[in-house]
């Protein structure tokens, strides 16, 4: 059994990885400053133990075959020193899962400079509903699951196997102290929702320009038969593409794509495409950017084989 230790384990994310490495089997400990819910209760749940704070003296109590550094670590921290000083092996936690989880995967990432925690749920929820049994991994604990993150399960149509499917929250935020990079380039998703593209994290990135290069990196990323769910009235998001597109594209809020028809009083509303309709979801939710969100869901789930009357029933669920 190999032995990984997490710095900065209580993270969302990290909390995530941390999820999937003991459920694939490995070993698995970690350590942060303060813990707090929801990954706080989840990693005790899930028996994995953690060290309170960034000293050296924790790498001879948690002696691992490879520490996962999380991007609140930086160089002036004891253990990250003690690690580089020592030689250890050290990896981020985008490249330690897509080297461990997402290799030979279908991706699906969910990308945006916000709503990726909401679409990445409601994909996570129609993949499900579906059969289809994806792993996911996602910045908070879905209310339709249990936990943030898990394996590919067995899917219904053929509980013999494993669901190839994977659905990711896609952060542009870089990766690690050692890779500036967006942590979204390391998934190679084979679908990938772009949510919208705005200013954000104005403590990396300089300007909407550098936000938009990585958004590129992403698209560079994706196969040619792939997809791409790209919200069709962000003019940011059009501008990141035309920079060079290899892979179709599936634009929603636009008549000439995914488009919402009427909306009803309690929340729900028909489902067009290319101006025809298609389904019809019947939530009580409100709201264009749910309602966008939605349509970005119902279109990714098609490519992964579910049909828009099931997505829109899992919706409705």
């Amino acid at each position: 059994m190999k032995h990984i230790h997490i710095i900065g384990i209580g993270g969302t994310f990290m909390g995530g990885v941390a999820a999937i490495a003991k459920e694939a089997g490995f070993k698995v400990t970690g350590c942060d400053a303060k813990m707090y819910p929801p990954m706080s209760t989840q990693l005790e749940a899930l028996g994995i133990g953690v060290h309170e704070g960034f000293d050296a003296a924790q790498l001879d109590s948690f002696p691992a075959d490879v520490y996962v550094i999380g991007n609140v670590a930086k160089r002036g921290m004891e253990v990250v020193e003690a690690v580089m000083n020592r030689g250890l092996p050290y990896v981020s936690g985008p490249q330690w899962l897509a080297e461990n989880v997402l290799q030979g995967r279908w991706v699906l990432g969910v990308a945006g400079t916000h709503g990726k925690t909401t679409t990445a749920s409601m994909l996570a929820w129609v993949l499900e509903y579906a059969g289809l049994a994806p792993g996911f991994l996602i910045g908070g604990v879905p209310q339709n699951f249990s936990v943030s993150a898990r394996l590919p399960q067995a899917p219904r149509q053929d509980p013999h196997s494993q669901s190839p499917f994977f659905v990711i929250e896609a952060d542009e935020y870089d990766t690690a102290f050692f890779d500036k990079r967006s942590k979204f380039v390391h998934y190679r998703p084979r679908t990938a929702i772009l949510n919208n593209l705005e200013f954000d994290h104005a403590d990396i990135f300089a300007d909407l320009a550098a936000i938009q290069t990585q958004f590129h990196h992403l698209v560079r990323t994706i196969p040619s038969d792939g997809l791409i769910v790209s919200n069709g009235t962000e003019q940011n998001l059009q501008d990141t593409l035309e920079k060079g597109c290899w892979t179709p594209v599936e634009t929603f809020g636009t008549a000439s794509g995914w488009q919402t028809g009427s909306v009803a009083a309690d929340g729900s509303f028909d489902v067009l495409l290319h101006g025809q309709p298609a389904g019809r979801v019947a939530w009580s939710l409100m709201g264009e950017h749910n309602r966008m969100n939605a349509l970005a869901v119902i279109a990714a789930a098609r490519h992964a084989g579910v049909d828009v009357q099931t997505a829109c029933e899992a919706l409705s669920a």
